[in-house]
């Protein structure tokens, strides 16, 4: 009898459900759209190819590193799970792990990014003063592959390799989006278009090379010091997603009957509400400590 309640009570809902959302299909569409975005941006493709290729981490397939990621969480849920006993633990854990690796992969991102950015700035400055004496970008372009910065030389000794005999044609200009879309950086998208434009149209280099590295310039310090100024906000932001766990785990060592109360129903319901809670200030904390990123150029939009 009473499984039959809970069937007509679940049934009941369902319908109810149901024919609210057939009421309001109209006014929900606006949510629902939101709400496919906000999923469509748990895997991101492109955005994880561009956040792997920023990191210095080209050799992982994207499929790979979703996979990975979403495997590692559901490990720490399961362990949560079984070893708390509550079932609402394990689903925080699975969101705190699966974020965390992305907070770490940004860390990552960040760092790799800002000394290849210095690197490739400097190289850009080393070209502008050959191309000044030399006035030949296929010039510049072998300088820096023989001698310039160290980290950008295989960059620029594939750009060589992919001009030939005769940089600046249609075939190069092809082989130059690919690597530049291979590179996913906002400071090679400023080159690159210097050097199609030169060769397509036949404008001055040099002006263009220096107002890059002027604007650059600029940028990366201010981006420094915007770090600096973040520093704090993002070591909140990490203590504020491991301290819950480093307190439940030191509880469920010491004093595991302290978790009782929670194992009940209604004890999860609260729990759940407190960590709802803590999520809401994780999130608004993590808001305040992202910091803006380079919009990137489409070169084909730009030359049109």
């Amino acid at each position: 009898m009473a499984n039959l309640r809970t069937l007509l009570v679940v049934a009941g809902l369902t319908i109810a459900v149901v024919c609210l959302a057939a009421i309001a299909a109209d006014d929900l569409k606006p949510v629902s759209g939101r709400v496919r975005r906000r999923l469509g941006q748990l895997v991101r493709p492109e955005s994880v190819r561009v956040a792997l290729a920023q990191a210095g981490l080209i050799s992982i397939p994207v499929p790979v590193w979703i996979l990975s990621r979403i495997g590692v969480a559901l490990a720490a849920a399961s362990i949560a799970w079984a070893w708390f006993r509550l079932p609402v633990l394990g689903l925080i854990a699975f969101l705190v792990v699966y974020h965390l690796i992305g907070t770490a992969l940004e860390f990552r991102r960040r760092g790799f990014e800002a000394r290849h950015q210095e690197a490739l700035l400097e190289a850009v400055r080393h070209g502008a003063a050959v191309m000044s004496r030399a006035g030949n970008a296929t010039s510049m372009l072998e300088s820096l592959a023989d001698s310039g910065p160290f980290e950008v030389r295989p960059l620029f000794k594939e750009i060589v390799l992919a001009g030939g005999s005769g940089p600046g044609g249609e075939a190069f200009i092809r082989a130059l989006e690919r690597i530049r879309d291979r590179v996913a950086d906002p400071l090679f998208d400023d080159l690159a278009l210097a050097l199609t434009l030169h060769w397509r149209q036949g404008g001055k280099l040099v002006p263009a090379l220096e107002a890059v590295v002027n604007d650059w310039s600029e940028t990366l310090r201010l981006q420094r010091e915007a770090k600096a100024l973040r520093s704090g906000v993002e070591a909140s932001v990490v203590l504020l997603a491991l301290l819950p766990f480093v307190f439940l785990v030191t509880l469920q060592l010491l004093a595991p009957t302290l978790l009782a109360p929670f194992r009940s129903p209604s004890g999860e319901v609260v729990f759940g509400l407190a960590i709802s809670w803590m999520a809401l200030g994780y999130g608004i904390l993590q808001r305040m400590s992202q910091p803006p990123q380079e919009s990137r150029l489409r070169l084909r939009e730009a030359l049109q």
